[in-house]
């Protein structure tokens, strides 16, 4: 909340010019509550106007920005130089959304440029080792594991290295292929003849 005091006084947040002496040295304050909900307390004695009606001395009225307010019929106050709190409440959000852009686009920069590269450790020794001194049932589930690894391994060799069984398809025989006769052939095999 800010209490904003205006009048001609020198210590006055809103300092009136007026040599007239019309407006007291401390002729009212203006009250800013968080939210935006704005108070004006009147402590003169020629009186505070708001939108041309005089408002009771030392009692707190709700006033508005769109409020026309008067000090004396001498000077109407000037809203601009009143801080609307929620503008104030925008522009810390924008700050905040623009800090959290800049560190997630600082972030992104520096992986996508290869920072942050860290290399992977090597497995060491010391690791190898470890899995020797294991207890005896985890080595034999271990080794158990790469025994039935091995024979599954020979048996696909195994099955790969028989010769493979030739198919032979029968042919159907025809009223052409009838008057053929089969000779010895010289290599040892069979050859068809044929006579016309």
């Amino acid at each position: 909340m800010k209490v904003y005091s205006i009048g001609r006084e020198h210590g006055c947040d809103i300092e009136i010019d007026d040599n007239s002496d019309v407006i007291s040295r401390r002729h009212a304050t203006l009250t800013v509550s968080s939210t935006g909900k704005m108070t004006i307390m009147d402590l003169s004695q020629n009186g505070t106007y708001v939108n041309g009606m005089k408002i009771n001395s030392n009692v707190e009225v709700p006033v508005t920005r769109q409020d026309n307010i008067s000090f004396a019929h001498v000077y109407n106050l000037d809203w601009k130089l009143i801080p609307d709190p929620r503008t104030v409440i925008i522009r810390y959000i924008l700050y905040a959304l623009l800090a959290v852009a800049l560190i997630i686009g600082g972030i992104y920069g520096y992986k996508s440029y290869g920072g942050g590269d860290t290399p992977k450790p090597q497995p060491t020794e010391a690791i190898v080792d470890s899995l020797s001194n294991e207890t005896p049932a985890i080595a034999d589930s271990i080794n158990g594991k790469k025994i039935k690894d091995s024979v599954a391994n020979d048996s696909v060799k195994a099955q790969e290295s028989k010769p493979k069984k030739k198919t032979v398809s029968k042919k159907k025989v025809s009223k052409d292929d009838s008057a053929k006769k089969e000779e010895p052939a010289k290599d040892g095999g069979t050859r068809k003849k044929r006579f016309h």
